[in-house]
């Protein structure tokens, strides 16, 4: 294996959801399945990695608080932190507090929030490997 190559999420809004994805990571389009069906689903590329969203009528948070087992969160690395959550604060995205994580690894930092289905999403500025 050389990558993984993508992680499937289900959403309400198929559009709200790709929208978010593509303004605030810079996600594209790569492919439609079931183009025009009503289970239309689409799967959006950022380099090698991809987010598979699917349509869902399920009126529920799944994602509200980390599950005992599964998903817990997805991260994104970004220069500037700052600057990624006010771009998120102006779309009335609500961000958690900063965490100062220098103790661990100096410089870095992170913060968390929820996507439009609830999905819990940090970003990460200044993280480095340990080797």
């Amino acid at each position: 294996m050389t990558v993984i190559q993508h992680v499937a999420f289900n959403c309400r809004d198929l559009k709200k959801t790709e929208a978010f994805y593509t303004k605030h990571f810079g996600f594209r389009r790569a492919r439609v399945f079931n183009a025009g069906n009503q289970d239309e689903f689409v799967l959006l590329r950022l380099d090698k990695f991809c987010i598979e969203l699917f349509p869902t009528k399920n009126t529920r948070d799944l994602q509200q608080s980390a599950q005992p087992l599964g998903f817990q969160h997805m991260a994104f690395e970004v220069c500037n932190i700052e600057e990624a959550i006010l771009k998120l604060n102006a779309d009335g995205v609500k961000t958690e507090n900063i965490i100062d994580c220098s103790a661990i690894i100096k410089g870095m930092r992170i913060c968390f929030f929820h996507d439009p289905d609830g999905n819990r999403i940090e970003l990460m500025e200044g993280y480095k490997d340990q080797v």
